[in-house]
């Protein structure tokens, strides 16, 4: 009998007027994960079956924060185990669109976070926010000179 558990998982760096969006889990949300003292969190999660990744990420950010953004493509890979559960995730950028952020049942609290606001972060992973926000730079200027 194999009681193991995989799953793969997409989230969303969404960037609007260079800033990216950070939204807070709560606490009994949190209690859930690999760490429950980590609440920052991007929108994003589990696909469903017969999902691609980007049906789920429209479809998580939609429940998670009611915005309309372009998903524009990967930037980052990871993955984590815990006991029998083992997931493998895709960090893809975005682009806000329209909407004001109205969380889900999931979220307590967001942010919009220039690269100033996180540098000055204590996060040890903050250069997964900076990377993207420079990526996303980086699209703009080429899509510029188009």
């Amino acid at each position: 009998m194999n009681d193991k558990i995989f799953g793969v998982a997409t989230k969303g760096f969404i960037v609007k007027d260079n800033k990216i969006l950070v939204i807070f889990k709560t606490a009994d949300e949190a209690a859930e994960t690999l760490d429950p003292t980590l609440r920052r969190d991007q929108p994003g999660g589990r696909l469903e079956f017969g999902e691609s990744c980007v049906e789920s990420l429209t479809r998580e950010i939609r429940e998670e924060t009611s915005l309309k953004v372009k998903i524009l493509f990967p930037i980052q890979t990871w993955y984590y185990v815990k006991d029998s559960f083992q997931l493998v995730g895709i960090n893809y950028l975005c682009e806000w669109i329209s909407g004001e952020v109205q969380l889900g049942l999931e979220h307590c609290d967001y942010h919009w976070y220039s690269v100033d606001d996180i540098k000055n972060q204590d996060w040890f992973d903050k250069q997964n926010y900076l990377d993207a926000i420079e990526i996303f730079k980086s699209y703009k200027e080429k899509e510029q000179k188009k």
